[in-house]
């Protein structure tokens, strides 16, 4: 079916600071949960030790969950260690802060607002957008994979929702139970996850509608290969596919990276 760009409510100015972040605290618990990226980040090492680059720059972090598994599995290149910056509109310092805590280190983040399609020149490093892509549209998606080949920077972007209603359907409507199992669970616990999980049901409603809409504002990769298409990057690399994940949950990705 065709991509549509309905609104998701953690995308809005005005949504309040607790319900946005009881979303993403749950987002990423359920990342760390499955390990949704685990099958491509032999592929994200890959790349990074072919450039030689050690510190990756993860846009739009949300609560960091992929990050945190991400280094589980990518702890050095070129027998050095691995590490991460965390970026995003809207930083949720508490879940950055407990990420930069967790032993083993290599977490830091950047407490001010940064546009993922304008990256601050002295922010080096392989860029990262774990199910944060389809929040843009089509010129800003493309202001964003633009902006890597104009840095000469690699970029890699994992999408773990796709329009398949087949896949999808079901996770979606139970997305509200599965919610109220999983929030005393979720870190960092917070009285006000509680108070909208379960007091007043705020956040699993929308997490549901959310959830719904990122199916359908998910790119396809066919729809990604338009975009590298249309961004002028002589030399850049793009790859584009595929890959199943956990259960039926499939992953598109996107790599891009000069030659």
């Amino acid at each position: 079916m065709k991509r549509l760009h309905w609104f998701e409510f953690h995308d809005l100015d005005w949504i309040p600071t607790p319900w946005r972040n009881a979303l993403t605290d749950f987002m990423a618990f359920f990342a760390v949960r499955f390990n949704v990226y685990r099958p491509l980040l032999p592929q994200l090492a890959s790349h990074m030790q072919r450039l030689r680059v050690g510190q990756i720059v993860d846009l739009c972090s949300g609560s960091a969950g992929p990050v945190r598994t991400l280094l589980r599995h990518i702890r050095t290149i070129d027998g050095k260690e691995v590490n991460v910056i965390l970026t995003d509109k809207y930083p949720n310092l508490a879940a950055f802060k407990m990420a930069k805590e967790e032993p083993g280190g290599g977490i830091d983040y950047l407490d001010s607002s940064i546009d993922a399609t304008d990256i601050p020149q002295q922010l080096l490093g392989f860029r990262t957008l774990f199910a944060s892509f389809h929040h843009f549209r089509q010129d800003h998606a493309r202001s964003i994979l633009q902006d890597a080949a104009n840095k000469s920077q690699g970029i890699a972007v994992f999408e773990y929702t796709e329009r398949n209603a087949l896949i999808w359907a079901l996770p979606i409507l139970l997305t509200p139970v599965f919610i109220w199992l999983s929030m005393p669970f979720v870190r960092p616990m917070s009285w006000r996850h509680l108070l909208w999980t379960y007091i007043v049901p705020v956040v699993p409603l929308i997490a549901a509608w959310d959830g719904f809409v990122s199916c359908l504002r998910t790119y396809s990769p066919m729809e990604l290969r338009k975009l590298t298409e249309s961004c002028s990057a002589p030399g850049y690399k793009w790859e584009i596919g595929r890959v199943r994940s956990f259960g039926a949950c499939r992953v598109t990705y996107l790599f891009g990276y000069p030659g």
